[in-house]
């Protein structure tokens, strides 16, 4: 059964058009997600600022359908592609399944939290224990438990596998559950 609200697609952007591509489709009534974190830069006159930029650069979550994307991507927003993903011998649009993408929002839409950003080799995802955070900011998140080489703090770590991954700030072990 198709959802007739679509999928969460993940699309490919030029660099540093995630933003402006974010807004576009926003306006266009189609949601979107970009994770964002603050930095600080020179501005003109050499002066620093905090700016917003995209944490995942060149891409951009959108939850719709593929001929929604198909006709965005032909006469509107050319700049979009699709990310491919390998299943069953077939190359497909990746899609991320609704709770995986809620749980990814949830610490990547937390730019205060400072979430720390892994590239899918960096996160050993593999090797750690399923996990749900029970209280706290991030209550209710359910990801892999990443403990931090040379450091006494426990992170959790929400993943879209091939993509990136995302980890909350430091966690006490009361804050922390495993999955069976």
């Amino acid at each position: 059964m198709i959802d007739p609200q679509g999928a969460w697609y993940v699309l490919r952007v030029t660099y540093q058009r995630e933003l402006p591509t974010k807004e576009a489709l926003l306006h266009l009534g189609i949601e979107t997600f970009v994770p964002e974190r603050m930095v600080r830069r020179r501005d003109r006159r050499g002066r620093y600022c905090t700016v917003r930029e995209a944490a995942l650069h060149n891409y951009i979550f959108v939850r719709t359908t593929k001929r929604v994307i198909d006709e965005l991507k032909t006469f509107r927003l050319p700049m979009l592609r699709y990310v491919m993903q390998t299943d069953e011998g077939l190359h497909r649009p990746m899609t991320v399944p609704e709770v995986q993408m809620r749980h990814f929002m949830a610490v990547a839409g937390r730019i205060e939290a400072q979430p720390l950003y892994l590239a899918p080799s960096e996160a050993a995802l593999a090797k750690g224990d399923r996990v749900r955070i029970t209280e706290g900011l991030f209550a209710g998140v359910e990801g892999i438990l990443l403990r931090i080489r040379q450091a006494r703090e426990c992170r959790v770590v929400v993943s879209i596998e091939g993509i990136a991954a995302v980890a909350t700030t430091s966690l006490r072990a009361s804050q922390i559950e495993k999955i069976p």
